[in-house]
């Protein structure tokens, strides 16, 4: 297997599609593209193992990635608006479980511990809330774009609008 391919698969482990990148040209970029991104995760990752291991803590790579997964979004209480149908069980939608694996708190409804709304209308009530009580008001690529980053993302350049 080339060296790319190899590493093309590596990436997937941690949610990077490198082929897809590459056609769109983002791994390029010396500063917020993909393999940019990807360093930064990755020296995160080999700084906590390192510190665990020397601390006697924790001796398992996949331990470290998951902490370091859980702090993009530390600090975060997240409450859904349309995103979620409400045939499903909230606590086992696929967004539901990634925002957890983020590091947020995921609430049910919009009360004030939550610090965003993730939303696809911006007419919903729990879309108003969020303008009103100055909570940030973001669509669900927002999650997507804090699981393939590793970090939180700028909520301004999420917003929700209509025919989403």
């Amino acid at each position: 297997m080339n060296r790319y391919l190899h590493f093309a698969s590596s990436c997937r482990q941690f949610g990077y599609d490198m082929n897809s990148l590459t056609e769109l040209r983002r791994d390029e970029r010396e500063h917020d593209g993909s393999l940019a991104v990807m360093l930064e995760v990755l020296k995160r990752v080999h700084q906590g193992f390192f510190d665990s291991v020397l601390d006697g803590s924790c001796s398992d790579v996949r331990e470290v990635i998951r902490a370091v997964r859980r702090e993009v979004l530390r600090g975060c209480t997240v409450a859904f608006s349309r995103v979620i149908p409400l045939a499903d069980f909230a606590g086992d939608h696929p967004m539901w479980k990634l925002t957890e694996r983020l590091g947020a708190v995921c609430a049910a409804n919009a009360d004030a511990t939550v610090t965003h709304v993730v939303a696809l209308d911006p007419g919903t009530e729990k879309a108003r809330w969020a303008r009103d009580n100055n909570k940030f008001l973001v669509n669900p690529s927002w999650i997507m774009a804090a699981s393939f980053r590793w970090c939180r993302p700028n909520e301004q350049e999420f917003p929700v609008t209509r025919g989403r």
